[in-house]
């Protein structure tokens, strides 16, 4: 395990599903998002496969390949600062991140037997799998896993965690590691 924050003063766009803009309307048109009914959207990041479910308020930023992929509201307005109009800039925090090469860890073990992560190292492309955001997300062996938040009860155990894959490329891009 390792301890990552995303780069300082990085600057992203940012535009909040349910709210009529140009860009909302672009990724539609391109199939990138799909809205499912009046609150409910699908966002096809780059480790989807139906597509994350978001809700309208929720943000949704593209990554550097141009994929978009969803913040719920409570998390992106927690760790952006509005600039302007569609400019934010996210505020860096430490974080614990994983990789393959990192040997199996207690956090990991408690993904794998409570939050449904399944490891195959034999499939270079899909070699991480477990159910986010209302899809069942992959990544590829060489992804990242990054920790947004652990909860632990007083007596060290694991109790929760929230997570999601980083593609290698965009998480040599946008974090630094210790």
């Amino acid at each position: 395990m390792r301890q990552v924050r995303k780069r300082e003063g990085k600057m992203i766009k940012a535009y909040c599903l349910g709210e009529d803009h140009p860009m909302i309307e672009r990724l539609i048109g391109e199939g990138k998002i799909r809205q499912v009914d009046a609150g409910h959207w699908r966002v096809f990041s780059q480790e989807a496969e139906k597509g994350e479910l978001a809700e309208s308020g929720d943000y949704v930023k593209l990554d550097s390949s141009g994929a978009p992929y969803p913040n719920t509201r409570e998390f992106f307005k927690k760790n952006h600062r509005h600039v302007d109009g569609d400019d934010y800039e996210q505020i860096p925090k430490w974080l614990n991140a994983w990789c393959l090469e990192d040997g199996i860890c207690p956090e990991i073990r408690f993904l794998i037997e409570h939050k449904g992560l399944v490891i195959n190292e034999e499939n270079e492309d899909a070699c991480f799998r477990a159910p986010l955001w209302g899809d069942m997300l992959t990544a590829a062996r060489d992804a990242v896993i990054v920790f947004y938040e652990l909860e632990y009860d007083a007596g060290g155990e694991i109790v929760e965690a929230d997570f999601n894959f980083v593609a290698k490329d965009e998480f040599d891009k946008v974090y630094l590691s210790e």
